[in-house]
C-alpha cells in the first residue's frame, strides 16, 4: 500500500516541533536519567548502572490524578501565563486527538494518521491517550524501531514496581516480533540488568543480533562487561566469559580476529585459576571456517552499507544474491538472521516476504536445526511470517493467496480461510486484477473441498461463485475481471462435476460477448468443447458464430477444428456446409495475406527507385519513393519543376516552421483551422505527381514569436496523428535546442552513456493498448498530485504502449514506483521506472578524411544515401588509409594553407 512507504518517512520539521514540545512535558517526570530512553544509544551507559536501587533515588514524584494525566512536581514555580498557553496547547491537541481517532474509524488503513495520532497523544500528555494511540497503530500496522523506543520510554519512566518493569519488557518482546532492530536490542539489553531474567534475555540477544556481521562484537562486549559487574561468583563469570567468546568465534563477523587475540590473551593470563580446559584445535578448527566464511559475505555486506535509507529495490536485489551466495554456506540460524534483516530493511517488497515464507516453509518439511532457539525470530513458523508480511504489504495479493494455501497445507477451516478472503476484500485494491486473483484462490479452495454428491455443498458453491461475481460487478463495475476469469470458471464446473450444461452455456455465452473475448480463438475452442458434452448442433453453431466473428485473431484455427469435428461427429450434409463456410473465409483469408505480401514486395522494390529531389529535400526526412514507369517518373519531374523555379527567400527561414506527420487526406485550409492559434501569413504542403499530399510542408508565420508558439506545440495531436513541428533554419545551430542539458565539461563529454535523471517523471511501459490518460491519472493519482499524463504514439498515430507520467515532487513518483511496479492492468504486466532519458550525442567534428572524398566505413540506415563516388585514386585511398590521418593531412596541406597542385599529387602517388 503506498501510504505504508510514506509512513516510514522522517516526519516533517512542523510534527518534530510538536514531538520536541511533547518531550519537554514528559522531562517533569522523569524518573530518572538511568531509567530513560536514548533514541541514539543503549539505556545505560558502560557500567550498567540501571538497578533497582537507582530508581528509588528519582529526584522526582509521581502522581496520577483521575484521568491518569502524569503530572511531576516543578523545581521552579511557572508563572500562569506559561501555565495557560500549555493547556491551550494540550487542549487544541487533544481536540485534534479525538477528530483523528474518529477518521480512522473509516479510514483503518491510513498509516499517515496513525502517525500523527501517536503525536498528537504526546502533545495531550494523558498515558491513556498515548497506550490508546499506540494499541491502535499497531493492531494494523508493525511499529518501527522509533515508534517502539518512543513508547517505551514513556512506560520506562513511570516503571517502579517489578510488574512495571515486566510490562516494558513485554513491550520490548512485541517490538521484536515487528522488525530486527540492533538499536532496540541494544536498548533491551541495557534494561536487561533490571530484569529478574537478565540471563535469559542476554542469551536471546546473543544467539540473534550477535550474530550480525558488522555489530556482533558489540553486544558481546556488552556482555562482557555485564558479567564482570553482576556476576557474584567469579568461577561462573569466568566460564560465562570464556563460553561467550567461543560462541562468537563460531560465527563469521568483522571484529572475529580482533576477538581472537582477545580470547588467547585472557586465556593465558588465567589458565592457572580457569577451571574450563579448552581444545585449541577445535576453536581454531571453527575460527579460521568462520574467517573463511566472512571473505565470501563480506563484499554483499559492504554493498549493502553503500545504499542509502530509500534504496529499496537495490537493497531487496542485493539480498537476494546474498542469501543465495549463503544458502549452503552459513548456519541456518545466521541465513535466517539475514531474511530477518531484508524483510526489515524492504518491509513493502512482497518478493522478500514470499522468500522467506519459502525458507521456513522448506527449514519445516525436513525438520529444523537440533540447536534451533525457542524464542523469536527462530521459533516462527510460515504462518507467524505470512501474518507479518500482510501486516506490511496489505496490498500484495499473492501474499493472501500464499496464506490460503498455508492454512489449507495445516487444514484450517473452511470460516478461518474465508477470514482471509474478507480481509483482502477490505484492504483496498486500487485496480480489480489483484481482487480477482484472491477470489479465483478462494473459489478453486472451495471446488477442492466441495462433495459433488451433496446438493447442499454444490448450492454454496454456486452461490459463493455468484457472489464473487456479484461483489466485482458494484465494486468494479465493467472493469470488473474484464476476460470474465470467474465466469469462465464457474462454467467449465457447469458443464463438469456440477452437471448443469445448460447453465454452463449461459455463464459461457456472457463470457464469449463481454470485452473482446469474441476475437480470441482459443476462448471459441474451449466453448466448442464443452458444449460437444450436450448437443452437436449447439456446437455447429458456436464453430459457425465463432467464424463469423469480427477481428478474429485465428480464424483457420476456428475453420480447422471445425472440420474435425464434423468428419468424427457429422453427416455428409453437414460437413459439405462446414467446408463451403470455411472455404469462403479462407479464400478472403488468401486474398488478404497475398494482398499483404504485395504491399511488402512493393514497399521493398521502391528502394531502388531514384526520383529527384526538391531544392528543400535536405530539411525534409527521407521517404521511399514508388516503382513507377517511364511515363509517370516524367510527370513527376514535371510536376516538381514548379518547385524547382521558385525563388525561395533565405532571409524569411526564421518566420517559416516544417510541418510532417500529416494525415495525406488533410488539406491546407483544415491545417489553418486546427493551428487557429497561430498567425500563419502562408500554408504549402508538398505534393506527389498525382496531386497527392506528401504528409509534409511549409508554413510562414507573422513573427518569430509565432515561430516560438508553433514550435511549443510539437507532437499536437492532428486528425489523429502527432504533427511533428521544426524549424527550418539552414544553419542548425539556430535550430530549437535539445531538451535535455549537454556536458560543458570536457571530460564528461566522452561518457556518452550518461543520462539524466528526471526524479518527478515516470516511464510506464507494458500499458494495454486502449488504455486512456485519465485511467493512469486514476491509478497514479493514489500515489501523489499529477502534474502530466502523457501517451506515447508512433507517427502513424499507433499507440506505443508506453507513457510518462509525472507528479509535482520526487517523493510521489518514488511511492508510485514502489507500488506500482510490476502491477498487472487487465493482464499486461507494467514496468515502472524513473524516466531517464538518453543525452544527445556531442556533434562529432568534421573528419577531415571526408574532405579528400574519403568516406569511413559504417553501418548506413535503410533510408540513408549512398556515399558519393570518390575522385581520389584507389591508390591514394588505400595509402592515406594506412597512415595516421593527421600525418598524411599535414603532408598534403602547405603551411600557409595554399590550395594543392597536380604536382603535390604526382609526389603522393610515388609513395
Amino acid at each position: 500500500m503506498a501510504s505504508s512507504d510514506t509512513g516510514k518517512e522522517e516526519i516533517d520539521e512542523a510534527e518534530e516541533e510538536a514531538l520536541l514540545k511533547s518531550d519537554d512535558d514528559y522531562d517533569m517526570r522523569e524518573v530518572s536519567e538511568q531509567s530513560s530512553i536514548n533514541l541514539e544509544g543503549p539505556l545505560i551507559d558502560e557500567d550498567f548502572l540501571i538497578n533497582d536501587s537507582s530508581k528509588s533515588q528519582s529526584n522526582a514524584k509521581l502522581d496520577f490524578t483521575s484521568n491518569n494525566k502524569v503530572i511531576s512536581e516543578r523545581k521552579e514555580p511557572e508563572s500562569d501565563i506559561s501555565s495557560d498557553n500549555e493547556n491551550d496547547a494540550e487542549g487544541e491537541a487533544l481536540k485534534q486527538y479525538e477528530d483523528l481517532l474518529a477518521e480512522l474509524e473509516s479510514e483503518k488503513y491510513a498509516y499517515d494518521k496513525y502517525v500523527r495520532l501517536c503525536d498528537l497523544s504526546h502533545a495531550t500528555g494523558d498515558l491513556d491517550n498515548i497506550r490508546k494511540a499506540y494499541k491502535s497503530f499497531s493492531e494494523v500496522y508493525p511499529l518501527t524501531a522509533e515508534l517502539w523506543l518512543r513508547y517505551i520510554n514513556v512506560e520506562l519512566k513511570l516503571a517502579q514496581s517489578p510488574n512495571e518493569i515486566e510490562k516494558v519488557e513485554t513491550l520490548f518482546k512485541r517490538a521484536f516480533q515487528d522488525y530486527y532492530s540492533c538499536d532496540l536490542a541494544k536498548n533491551f539489553a541495557s534494561f536487561a540488568p533490571g530484569c529478574k531474567d537478565a540471563d535469559i534475555i542476554w542469551k536471546q540477544i546473543l544467539s540473534t543480533y550477535g550474530l550480525h556481521c558488522f555489530q556482533s562484537r558489540d553486544y558481546f562486549q556488552m556482555y562482557q562487561k555485564y558479567l564482570k559487574v553482576f556476576s557474584s561468583n567469579e568461577d561462573n563469570q569466568n566460564d560465562s566469559y570464556i563460553e561467550s567468546f567461543l560462541t562468537e568465534l563460531r560465527y563469521p563477523h568483522v571484529d572475529m580476529e580482533e576477538s581472537f587475540i582477545e580470547f588467547k590473551v585472557f586465556y593465558e593470563k588465567n589458565k592457572e585459576t580457569l577451571s574450563h580446559k579448552i581444545k585449541w584445535e577445535d576453536v581454531e578448527k571453527r575460527y579460521f571456517r568462520a574467517k573463511e566464511q566472512l571473505q565470501k559475505i563480506l563484499p554483499f555486506e559492504e554493498k549493502l552499507k553503500t545504499f542509502n535509507e530509500h534504496a529499496y529495490r537495490e537493497k531487496a536485489e542485493t539480498y537476494f544474491e546474498y542469501i543465495e551466495a549463503a544458502d549452503k554456506l552459513l548456519d541456518e540460524n545466521v541465513l535466517q538472521t539475514i531474511y530477518e534483516r531484508m524483510v526489515a530493511e524492504c518491509c513493502l517488497n512482497a518478493d522478500c516476504w514470499l522468500k522467506y515464507i519459502k525458507f521456513i516453509e522448506y527449514r519445516d518439511e525436513y525438520g529444523p536445526p537440533d540447536e534451533l532457539p525457542a524464542f523469536h525470530p527462530f521459533n516462527q513458523t510460515a504462518d507467524d511470517i505470512s501474518k507479518r508480511a500482510l501486516r506490511n504489504c496489505s496490498w500484495s495479493p499473492e501474499l493472501y493467496i500464499k496464506r490460503m494455501r498455508l492454512f489449507e497445507k495445516m487444514g484450517k477451516t473452511k470460516e478461518e480461510i474465508q477470514e482471509i478472503l474478507e480481509g483482502a476484500v477490505a484492504a483496498g485494491f486500487q485496480t480489480p486484477e489483484p481482487t480477482v486473483l484472491i477470489w479465483l484462490e478462494y473459489l478453486t479452495y472451495l471446488r477442492r473441498h466441495t462433495d459433488w454428491r451433496n446438493e447442499n455443498e454444490c448450492d454454496t458453491l454456486r452461490k459463493t461463485f455468484n457472489l464473487a461475481w456479484t461483489i466485482l460487478g458494484q465494486q468494479w463495475g465493467v472493469l470488473a475481471d474484464c476476460n470474465c476469469e470467474i465466469l469462465q470458471f464457474w462454467g467449465r464446473l457447469e458443464y463438469g462435476p456440477l452437471q448443469d450444461s445448460k447453465r454452463g452455456k449461459e455463464l459461457w455465452t456472457t463470457v464469449m460477448e463481454s470485452s473482446d473475448n469474441a476475437s480470441k480463438s482459443g476462448l471459441w475452442i474451449e466453448f466448442a468443447l464443452l458444449e460437444m458434452r450436450r448437443d452437436l448442433e449447439s456446437t455447429r453453431n458456436i464453430f459457425s458464430k465463432a467464424l463469423r466473428s469480427v477481428n478474429l485473431d485465428n480464424p483457420s484455427v476456428i475453420s480447422s477444428a471445425w472440420e474435425r469435428f464434423e468428419r468424427c461427429n457429422g453427416t455428409a450434409k453437414t460437413l459439405e456446409n462446414c467446408l463451403k463456410e470455411c472455404h469462403g473465409i479462407n479464400r478472403n483469408l488468401s486474398l488478404k495475406l497475398s494482398q499483404h505480401k504485395s504491399n511488402i514486395k512493393s514497399k521493398k522494390e521502391a528502394k531502388s527507385v531514384k526520383r529527384k529531389a526538391s531544392p528543400l529535400r535536405d530539411e525534409v526526412p527521407p521517404k521511399l519513393s514508388r516503382n513507377l514507369d517511364t511515363e509517370v517518373n516524367s510527370c513527376e519531374k514535371r510536376s516538381f519543376k514548379d518547385h524547382e523555379d521558385q525563388t525561395i527567400d533565405i532571409s524569411k527561414d526564421h518566420l517559416r516552421i516544417f510541418l510532417s506527420n500529416l494525415d495525406y487526406n488533410i488539406s491546407e485550409e483544415q491545417i489553418r483551422a486546427e493551428l487557429i492559434e497561430l498567425k500563419i501569413v502562408n500554408m504549402e504542403l508538398i505534393r506527389s505527381a498525382n496531386g497527392r499530399s506528401r504528409g509534409f510542408g511549409y508554413a510562414e508565420l507573422i513573427n518569430e514569436d509565432e515561430v516560438e508558439k508553433a514550435l511549443a506545440m510539437d507532437r499536437k495531436i492532428l486528425h489523429g496523428r502527432p504533427l511533428y513541428i521544426s524549424s527550418v533554419l539552414r544553419d542548425k545551430q539556430q535550430r530549437q535546442k535539445f531538451k535535455y542539458s549537454v556536458f560543458h565539461n570536457t571530460n564528461l563529454a566522452h561518457f556518452s552513456f550518461l543520462v539524466e535523471i528526471e526524479p518527478q517523471k515516470l516511464f510506464v511501459k507494458g500499458l494495454p493498448h486502449d488504455v486512456t490518460e485519465e485511467e493512469l491519472k486514476e491509478i497514479f493519482a493514489t500515489c501523489g498530485k499529477i502534474k502530466d499524463v502523457r501517451l506515447v504514439h508512433h507517427k502513424s498515430g499507433k499507440f506505443k504502449n508506453i507513457a510518462y507520467v509525472e507528479y509535482e515532487d520526487e517523493s510521489s513518483a518514488g511511492k508510485a514506483v514502489l507500488a506500482l511496479d510490476k502491477t498487472k492492468l487487465r493482464d499486461h504486466l507494467l514496468s515502472v521506472a524513473i524516466s531517464a532519458p538518453p543525452p544527445k550525442p556531442a556533434a562529432s567534428p568534421s573528419n577531415s578524411m571526408k574532405s579528400l572524398g574519403i568516406i569511413p566505413h559504417k553501418q548506413r540506415k535503410a533510408f540513408d544515401q549512398k556515399p558519393r563516388m570518390s575522385l581520389i585514386p584507389n591508390a591514394v585511398r588505400k595509402n592515406f588509409q594506412s597512415q595516421n590521418a593527421p600525418n598524411s593531412l599535414n603532408t598534403l596541406n602547405n603551411h600557409n594553407g595554399a590550395p594543392k597542385t597536380n604536382e603535390d599529387f604526382r609526389n603522393l602517388l610515388k609513395r
